[in-house]
């Protein structure tokens, strides 16, 4: 068993041939800029956050994904700029990297409506701790490299009317070339593939400040299947906000963040995943909880 946890390991996170490369966090409203460099500095906030996610808690080694990060709108230069600090982690392997995004903002005349231009610079280092590893024989991995170190970039474009808001960009878009382990005879290559993610959505303006936001969000990686979340929030005077998502084939993710100072909120949610990962996963499930702190003054 220890063997076969290991292999999958191994291979979901550092062989890059059918499997999701880049960290995904379920609030994916909460994270535009992390998704879409386009996106940063729209919301307006000015402001920094924490963010933690544990998967499948009844797995040895079951992954984890911790974030610290931040989105700033820059009025005077009319652009935006994020950044995020993050690690992986899942048993012996782990993913360590720095992106910073930067939005150029272009108003419509009746500046009801922006467009943003976005880029990214994004710096991974992919390890693997091998005292964790053992009864692998004559496995490359053992022989190759502890870490490994990348540099990459992305571009997005976005644009919102504070109703309507939609965005399309593209991570790891050249493709950098990473490998723990030097396979002979292997036909397949070592290196970062590009990541497509296009996201949507709306505000419904109920009364008395309630709205609905019904979202969505599509994500096509290279060799590998597509991915497609679809939600609705309820957000009550920003104070207060209730969601549930749908990612198609996967899980169902319940959701909910609480304005609890002045300045401070706090997220939660719980993502319960379809059989067979749920039952091979002991319906453990997933928790991610976050807390942002806004550093402009109303």
């Amino acid at each position: 068993m220890r063997k076969i946890f290991l292999a999958i390991t191994i291979l979901g996170l550092f062989s890059a041939t059918k499997a999701q490369q880049l960290h995904f966090m379920s609030q994916y409203l909460q994270h535009n800029p992390m998704y879409n460099p386009a996106a940063a500095g729209f919301s307006e906030k000015n402001m920094i956050g924490v963010s933690y996610r544990n998967m499948w808690s009844s797995f040895p080694g079951n992954p984890t994904t911790s974030m610290v990060y931040g989105d700033f709108e820059l009025k005077k230069m009319t652009s935006g700029i994020s950044t995020y600090l993050y690690r992986d982690q899942t048993g012996p392997t782990s993913r360590t990297g720095v992106q910073v995004g930067y939005s150029y903002h272009i108003k419509a005349r009746n500046e009801k409506s922006r467009f943003g231009i976005g880029l990214e610079l994004r710096g991974l280092q992919y390890a693997i701790d091998k005292s964790k590893l053992t009864d692998l024989g004559n496995d490359p991995v053992l022989g190759g490299a502890e870490s490994k170190f990348a540099f990459d970039a992305g571009a997005g474009v976005y644009w919102t009317n504070k109703k309507l808001s939609v965005g399309a960009a593209v991570s790891q878009l050249i493709e950098s070339k990473i490998a723990l382990a030097d396979v002979s005879n292997s036909t397949l290559s070592g290196k970062l593939y590009r990541h497509y993610n296009f996201t949507a959505n709306y505000k419904f303006n109920t009364g008395d400040d309630i709205y609905i936001i019904p979202n969505a969000m599509v994500r096509v990686i290279e060799n590998s299947p597509s991915e497609y979340d679809f939600g609705a929030q309820v957000n009550y005077q920003n104070k207060i906000w209730w969601g549930l998502n749908w990612r198609v084939h996967q899980l169902w993710s319940i959701q909910a963040g609480l304005k609890i100072l002045q300045r401070v909120r706090a997220t939660y949610s719980y993502d319960y995943y379809n059989a067979p990962i749920g039952v091979f996963a002991g319906n453990s499930g997933a928790h991610e909880i976050g807390v942002q702190f806004d550093l402009k003054k109303k």
